[in-house]
């Protein structure tokens, strides 16, 4: 996958990328892009355990990368209703059925919720 990056995501990941992966290498020379401890690469449950640390301690909300992905297509689902394809597209699945079959229930509440403000909007407009 690829995606264009703003100026503001760029400067921080140069940030990370300049002044504290050195410092995670210990004097190694590795290509990992988050470096563990033995000179190879973060285990994924530990850099998983510490972004949902980082995050908890930050906002006091206790949400895990996966659960970033859902809010993510939630998100885009409810500035794009329908739009399946560019939920796929940003999420990485392989088919839009995957897509659709996850967050339909989402746009049936979001339908839902439509329709009645305009049942609501009918009743106090007449």
């Amino acid at each position: 996958m690829s995606f264009k990056l703003d100026e503001v995501v760029s400067e921080v990941i140069d940030e990370y990328v300049h002044d504290f992966r050195p410092a995670l290498l210990r004097g190694h020379n590795g290509d990992w892009l988050f470096p563990g401890e033995a000179g190879g690469h973060k285990e994924k449950i530990s850099f998983s355990t510490q972004i949902v640390e980082r995050i908890e301690k930050a906002t006091s909300i206790r949400i895990t990368a996966h659960q970033f992905r859902h809010a993510a297509g939630a998100l885009i689902l409810k500035h794009h209703p329908g739009n399946y394809e560019l939920v796929r597209r940003i999420l990485g699945h392989k088919s839009v059925q995957t897509t659709i079959n996850f967050y339909c229930d989402l746009e049936t509440t979001q339908a839902s919720e439509i329709y009645t403000d305009i049942l609501r909007n009918h009743v106090m407009g007449t």
